[in-house]
C-alpha cells in the first residue's frame, strides 16, 4: 500500500509535489501554534468572548489577505506566485509580535496580520491547486495532502510540548517563548519549493463574475456548502481548543494529550488513498460527518475526560478522513466560473462570502454567551451547534455535487 502510494507521489507533476511540500510547511507551523494562540490568549485574559472576538478579527484578515491582493493581483495582472513568500513574512511576524502583546487592542491587531498573512496563503495556494490538478486526481492529491497533515499533526504538537516544557519549565523563559520565537523560521522552507511552480496572472474581474456568482444554480448550491462551513470554521478553531484546555488543566498537557492517535489517522487516510475516487467521495464524506457528529455531541454531553478519549479517538479517524471529501469539494466550489473566463472571480467572491459566514457564526456564539453564563455549559453548546454545522455542510456539499453530477 505505502509503495504504491510512494510511486504515485513521485509521479505528480513538480509543481504538484511543490504544492503538497508548501501546504505541510504551513500545516506544521499551524499545529505547531493554533490550539496554543487559543490556549495563550486565555491565559492571558481568561475572556470566552476575547477568544471568539479574536477568531472573527483572524477570519477578517483572511479576508482581506484573501480579497483585496487578489483583486489587485488580477487589476494589475501580476504574478500570484509570489504570493507564498508575502503571506510567510505577514504570517511570521504576527506569531513573533504575540510575545510582546500586552492589551487586548494589540492581541487583535496580531491576530488581524496573522490573518492576513494566512489569506495571502490561501488566495496562492488554491489559485495553484486550481491550475495544476484536474478533478479526477485530487481525491488521490487530497488524501496524500491531509496523510501529510496528519502525521504533520502529529509532529506540531509534539515539538510544541517540548518547546513548550524547554521555555516553561527548563530555561523558565516563559510558556510561549521559544514557541513563538522558533516557529516562524519553518516558514524559510518554502523558500525551496517556488521555482517548479508556473506563474499565474489573472484576467481581470468584471460584473459578469459578480452577477454569475449570485445567479448561476450550482454557485446558489455552493452557498449552503460554504455557509455551513463557515459556522463549522468559527466554532472549530475556537471552542474545541478551549474545552480540552478546561479538562486537562493547562497547555503542556493538552500538547501531551495532542500527539495521541494522529499516526493512527495518517495511516487511515493513506488506506483509502487509492481507493477513493470521484464516485465515492460523497459517501464517505457522509459516513465520516456522522462520526465528528456523533463524537463531538458526546464530548459536549459528557464534558469529561471519558468523553474527551472518546471524542479523540473518533475525531482521530474521522476528521483526516472527512477533510480529504471537503477539501475536494472546497476545490469544486472555488471552480464554478463563467465559460468566457475561469475560476479566479468565483474564488474571490467565494472568499468574501465565506467571511460572512465565519462571522455571523462568531456572532451566534457571542449572543448565546449572553444567555449561558456558566462557562462549561456554553462550551457544550457551541460544541452542539458545531455538530450541526458539520451537517448543514455535508447538505450543501451533497446538493452542489449531484447538481455538478447532472452537468
Amino acid at each position: 500500500m505505502f509503495g504504491q502510494t510512494i510511486q504515485k507521489i513521485r509521479a505528480l507533476r513538480p509543481s504538484v509535489r511543490s504544492l503538497l511540500f508548501l501546504y505541510w510547511i504551513n500545516a506544521f507551523t499551524t499545529g505547531l501554534t493554533g490550539v496554543f494562540i487559543q490556549i495563550f490568549l486565555y491565559q492571558k485574559f481568561t475572556s470566552i468572548s476575547l477568544n471568539v472576538l479574536a477568531t472573527m478579527v483572524l477570519y477578517s484578515g483572511i479576508m482581506l489577505g484573501f480579497c483585496i491582493p487578489g483583486y489587485f493581483a488580477a487589476r494589475l495582472r501580476l504574478n500570484i506566485k509570489g504570493g507564498f513568500i508575502w503571506s510567510f513574512v505577514s504570517t511570521g511576524i504576527a506569531i513573533f509580535a504575540l510575545l510582546y502583546i500586552t492589551s487586548v487592542a494589540s492581541a487583535l491587531t496580531v491576530m488581524l496580520l496573522w490573518g492576513f498573512g494566512q489569506g495571502i496563503f490561501w488566495l496562492t495556494v488554491n489559485t495553484f491547486e486550481l491550475t495544476e490538478t484536474k478533478d479526477h486526481e485530487r481525491d488521490f492529491y487530497s488524501s496524500v495532502l491531509n496523510a501529510g497533515n496528519q502525521i504533520l499533526g502529529l509532529a506540531g504538537p509534539a515539538c510544541a510540548t517540548l518547546l513548550i516544557w524547554l521555555s516553561g519549565i527548563v530555561l523558565h523563559l516563559g510558556t510561549f517563548t521559544l514557541l513563538f520565537t522558533v516557529a516562524p523560521s519553518i516558514y524559510f522552507l518554502g523558500f525551496f519549493c517556488f521555482s517548479s511552480i508556473r506563474d499565474y496572472r489573472p484576467k481581470p474581474l468584471v460584473w459578469a463574475d459578480v452577477s454569475h456568482f449570485f445567479k448561476d444554480r450550482e454557485n446558489q448550491y455552493a452557498q449552503i456548502y460554504t455557509a455551513g462551513m463557515g459556522f463549522q470554521q468559527t466554532l472549530g478553531i475556537t471552542v474545541t481548543p478551549l474545552v480540552i484546555l478546561f479538562i486537562l488543566g493547562t497547555a503542556l498537557r493538552v500538547g501531551v494529550y495532542s500527539t495521541f492517535f494522529a499516526l493512527f489517522s495518517a495511516f487511515c487516510v493513506l488506506a483509502l488513498a487509492n481507493y477513493r475516487t470521484h464516485s465515492n467521495r460523497l459517501k464517505i464524506y457522509g459516513f465520516t460527518t456522522l462520526g465528528l457528529t456523533i463524537a463531538i455531541s458526546i464530548l459536549g454531553y459528557l464534558f469529561s475526560f471519558a468523553g474527551l478519549v472518546i471524542y479523540t479517538v473518533l475525531e482521530g479517524i474521522f476528521t483526516p478522513l472527512n477533510n480529504v471529501s471537503s477539501h475536494v469539494v472546497d476545490l469544486a466550489s472555488m471552480e464554478i466560473g463563467r465559460k468566457e473566463s475561469d475560476f479566479y472571480a468565483t474564488m474571490i467572491l467565494r472568499d468574501l462570502s465565506l467571511w460572512f459566514w465565519r462571522l455571523l457564526g462568531g456572532a451566534v456564539f457571542l449572543l448565546a454567551l449572553q444567555f449561558l453564563q456558566d462557562e462549561k455549559g456554553f462550551l457544550s453548546f457551541g460544541l452542539y451547534l458545531l455538530a450541526a454545522g458539520l451537517v448543514f455542510t455535508y447538505l450543501g456539499a451533497y446538493f452542489l455535487v449531484k447538481k455538478m453530477q447532472e452537468n
